[in-house]
């Protein structure tokens, strides 16, 4: 039997219960409130054989688990193997006869130092977390083909009386063998700790893929009740289909295909467009829940109510995909116009714009949604 131990510094513990839900055998969580903190179980040493020990230090984002013995080669050394690639040398060289230099500003963000807490309003904070979006570019990022796109992090959220824990670490476990925890590279996982004045009541957090984490803080009910997301995100259930890109009526979707895609919160209008056709239920509205998926053939398009239609224009001016059009009423007489609307219902993706600026009910959308009282037209270009 194994005379080694595990043991937890009370000190770097933030009470997240990682370390006791993954081996309930070595560790319990004991105390209430401020003083809750994990430890090791009297008696666990005969189940330290049974596990990989560096595994069991690694899921601490703080790195507050010791362990008395020899520890193991990292889990990711073990089960992947990493190959150089083909021509690495000549890339290498070519960088470095460049002359480019490390991003200051990337390299702090691998670090956890790019972030600011700032109060909104009366019991409203806001902390946004800036993660690094490339790899630092080291020798072994060119020998193992990594490239230099930073791969998305993990972040765990827990709460010790004021104080608020962000923990975070690189998802992709063959960086995490290749570059991380070694000279000249760059942590696998940082903790950003930020203290509040009363232990907060409520979370809300968004990680996009561009690498901001947009965190809210709420000390008030009143403020967390009254708050909505500005705008429509995407979440990690994206496979980067692109079929939100394309019914976007203001372009304030982008990303690469198979890649998570991103809304642009300044350029979205919250029409839940995106939403309703993700076929993978990848997308959350203001309040944060899953926008509900329509099936493609029962999805409202614009219709025109003929007898209130006048034939403003605004409708055909409004159309980000040019699919309404004015005609002729035929001869028919005892109308405000000669001229009608017409929709054509194949290139129509029920964004509802029509509806909103027809300022006589002539066309609708049959699609349970409504904008911001506020919205008026400023989707418009220019608009302010």
């Amino acid at each position: 039997m194994s005379a080694d131990r595990f043991a937890v510094d009370p000190e770097k513990c933030i009470a997240c219960d990682a370390c006791a839900n993954d081996f309930p055998d070595i560790f319990e969580m004991f105390g209430v409130g401020d003083d809750r903190k994990a430890r090791s179980r009297e008696g666990h040493e005969p189940f330290v054989e049974k596990v990989n020990a560096r595994k069991v230090v690694d899921i601490c984002p703080t790195a507050a688990i010791g362990f008395s013995g020899e520890l193991p080669p990292p889990v990711e050394g073990e089960d992947l193997v990493l190959e150089p690639v083909e021509g690495w040398e000549a890339e290498w060289q070519a960088f470095v006869a460049s002359g480019r230099d490390e991003d200051p500003q990337e390299f702090d963000r691998r670090y956890g130092r790019d972030y600011e807490l700032s109060e909104l309003e009366p019991g409203h904070f806001r902390l946004l977390v800036r993660f690094a979006r490339t790899l630092p570019p080291t020798r072994d990022s060119f020998k193992f083909g990594l490239g230099r796109a930073m791969p998305r992090y993990e972040t765990v959220t827990t709460v010790t009386g004021r104080r608020l824990y962000m923990a975070a670490k690189v998802g992709d476990p063959k960086v995490r063998a290749a570059l991380c925890n070694r000279s000249a590279a760059f942590p696998d996982r940082f903790t950003v700790a930020v203290d509040l004045p009363v232990p907060p009541i409520g979370i809300r957090e968004h990680l996009d893929s561009h690498g901001l984490l947009e965190m809210h803080i709420f000390t008030e009910e009143s403020a967390l009740q009254a708050f909505e997301w500005h705008s429509h995100f995407i979440t990690d259930l994206c496979t980067g289909c692109g079929v939100c890109e394309k019914v976007c009526p203001t372009n304030a979707i982008t990303g690469d295909s198979k890649h998570i895609h991103h809304i642009e919160p300044k350029l979205c209008i919250n029409c839940s467009v995106c939403g309703v056709y993700c076929p993978f239920d990848a997308i959350t509205g203001r309040d944060g829940e899953i926008v509900q998926r329509i099936k493609p053939k029962q999805i409202p398009k614009a219709e025109v109510i003929e007898e209130l239609c006048t034939g403003c224009e605004y409708c055909v001016d409004v159309c980000p995909f040019d699919c309404i059009e004015l005609v002729a009423r035929n001869g028919e007489g005892g109308h405000m116009s000669d001229m009608l609307a017409v929709v054509d219902q194949k290139s129509c993706v029920s964004c509802k714009l029509c509806e909103q600026v027809c300022m006589k009910n002539a066309i609708v959308v049959n699609r349970e949604h409504q904008f911001d009282p506020q919205f008026g037209w400023s989707f418009q270009a220019g608009a302010v």
